[in-house]
């Protein structure tokens, strides 16, 4: 392949990105209108479905004894009901978080997380320093790579 033929290449690049270019923003432009067309109106329906699940729930923490055993209620329209969450461990009020991580830390120690990791910024800030060489690198099991990757850009229309 020569120069001509790669200009001739980097051209139909140059081409194709403009034309995509053109039919996003020619999709993009579409798609706002019909946003916007249905935007009142799908907001409408969201108040209202809000209004109506307020009013459900509501009504389900006046009346848990509707639900009996279950936790759910199947009604004609759908099924209403409480879902119990993720356990999550949280403070006490007026509890400040360094003082509970000492309370556990001191009495059960067991539940206090220790992560070691290999400062990797720190050895390439060492290495690009020259305090660290290949062969140091190779004796803990490491070495630095730089990848170099191929890209193409393309001049666009308000640059040519």
């Amino acid at each position: 392949m020569d120069m001509q033929q790669v200009e001739q290449w980097m051209a139909e690049v140059a081409m194709a990105d403009a034309a995509e270019r053109k039919l996003t923003a020619q999709m993009d432009a579409e798609l706002t209108k019909v946003r916007e067309k249905y935007a009142a109106a799908l907001e409408a329906e969201q108040r209202r479905k809000t209004l109506a699940e307020e009013e459900l729930a509501s009504w389900a923490g006046l009346n848990k004894e509707a639900f009996g055993a279950k936790r759910s209620l199947k009604l004609v329209h759908g099924v209403m009901g409480w879902r119990l969450g993720t356990p999550a461990l949280k403070l006490r009020s007026r509890i400040k978080s360094d003082m509970a991580f000492e309370k556990v830390k001191h009495f059960y120690p067991e539940y206090i997380r220790t992560k070691e990791e290999v400062n990797k910024e720190a050895i390439l800030a060492a290495y690009a320093g020259k305090q660290m060489d290949d062969d140091t690198l190779a004796a803990c099991g490491y070495q630095v790579r730089q990848e170099e990757r191929f890209y193409v850009e393309p001049k666009t229309e308000e640059e040519a």
